[in-house]
């Protein structure tokens, strides 16, 4: 039973793409137990984690966070490579957005309420930080947090002259030792708010204060954690994150309204909403009826709209509208069915952009080292400088286990020899004995 007595804290593990994940967990507490958020004294997260976190503190609209994370999915997938492609710049985006959404006095609702976990480079250190003196300084350090080495690029950024990296690869679960923390992640484990797999998996990898489960459904979800899947796929797991925290919710009893809260949009206030399930009665708007009618009418796209109304009658039904709304747009472009989308998918467009692959990346990768050129000499030198002080570290630790033998294997072996060799006088030494059955030379 979770203690409401004391205070309480919320944790969301760092999970990449699959962050979608977190906007159905979060509309959940929202409708049904608002005062989980609004009470909790701390609200933590590592890595993509950091970002839900932050929206949560600052109390910025959470379907401006799910549109934003629907956008760069659209933007990965638009590539061949998808996220590794050079022209795809993950860190951009993040910065872009928290630029054009955070409030100016964003740093002042979250210091003392979101705690952001980084990663020293220079000592592989975990950093909790939870105060910040302007909203530039918020936004490093939650670029910090969700710069993930080599993934989003080489050098990383800076935060009050030291650099840091992913806070994921030090603490993934930060204030998970607390008593009261409400632990998410999208990773099937032993978090409070997470998948439920088979109860008969008992492998488990414990690591950086996060569990999760060895399985083909994690599995697959590490990969959509760097390789987002289709928009359907992001809003399946939104609803699947609904259902895991209503779970939650009413095994703890903690649900105190099972209606949505005023401040959620209404269905009556919502007449240009673009439904998902396109067979729903619910359906007013006539000039919606015609353009679904037009889009059944292609054959080509006829099996990928059916998918896109869900593969059960639930659809995401559960989801508060504003949410459901910024998903079906996202599955609407997908399936638009234009001239422009027919296009590309036909077999010769598709050979010939596979062919031309090469080329297009040497123009990214040349493209992005003219860009470098201006900060490349202190890039070069901080990487230098980086790896003369990790092969010295390395040398110093590896000279320290060798000349460090322990003193009792030490006094074992000396006594184990004093034990076996035989005890001769001092004349006798010259007189070795050769064993019976060999012979004498």
């Amino acid at each position: 039973m979770f203690d409401l007595k004391g205070a309480w804290n919320i944790s969301f593990a760092g999970c990449g793409f699959t962050s979608i994940y977190y906007v159905g967990v979060v509309s959940c507490f929202l409708e049904h137990a608002s005062f989980l958020v609004k009470g909790a004294s701390n609200i933590s997260g590592a890595s993509s984690g950091c970002l839900i976190a932050a929206v949560l503190a600052i109390g910025m609209p959470l379907e401006q966070y799910c549109e934003n994370v629907m956008s760069m999915v659209k933007e990965a997938r638009k590539w061949k490579l998808s996220t590794l492609h050079p022209s795809f710049k993950l860190m951009k985006m993040v910065r872009d957005f928290l630029e054009q959404d955070l409030p100016a006095d964003a740093h002042i609702h979250a210091s003392g309420r979101l705690c952001v976990s980084l990663t020293r480079v220079s000592d592989r250190k975990n950093v909790l930080v939870s105060e910040f003196h302007s909203r530039e300084e918020l936004i490093q350090v939650l670029l910090c947090s969700c710069f993930y080495p080599l993934y989003c690029g080489i050098i990383p950024p800076v935060y009050r002259g030291e650099r840091y990296v992913d806070g994921a690869l030090s603490n993934n679960m930060p204030h998970y030792d607390l008593k009261n923390t409400i632990t998410v992640c999208t990773f099937s484990g032993e978090s409070d708010v997470c998948p439920r797999e088979s109860p008969l998996n008992f492998h488990q990898y414990h690591q950086n204060n996060a569990s999760i489960q060895f399985n083909t459904n994690n599995l697959h979800r590490v990969i959509m954690s760097f390789l987002p899947p289709e928009p359907q796929v992001m809003a399946e797991m939104c609803q699947n994150g609904y259902t895991d925290a209503l779970r939650f919710l009413r095994e703890c009893k903690l649900i105190r309204s099972e209606r949505p809260l005023a401040g959620v949009i209404t269905e009556a206030g919502c007449s240009s909403l673009y439904y998902c399930d396109w067979g729903s009665a619910s359906r007013d708007a006539t000039a919606k009826e015609t353009e679904l009618t037009e889009a059944l009418q292609l054959s080509r796209h006829k099996t990928r709209v059916k998918q896109h109304c869900r593969r059960d009658a639930q659809s995401i039904e559960d989801l508060p509208l504003s949410i459901k709304k910024v998903l079906c747009e996202a599955c609407k472009v997908r399936h638009s069915g234009s001239l422009f989308s027919q296009a590309t998918e036909l077999l010769p467009v598709r050979v010939l952009s596979y062919l031309f692959l090469p080329v297009e990346l040497a123009y990214s990768i040349a493209k992005r080292l003219f860009n470098w050129m201006p900060e490349m000499l202190s890039d070069i030198c901080w990487l230098y400088r980086l790896a003369a002080n990790t092969s010295r570290r390395t040398w110093k630790l590896s000279a320290q286990d060798i000349n460090r033998t322990p003193r009792c294997v030490t006094e074992s072996l000396e006594s184990s020899e004093t034990r076996t060799m035989p005890s001769r006088s001092p004349h006798e030494a010259g007189n070795f004995a050769l064993p019976i059955g060999l012979p004498s030379y």
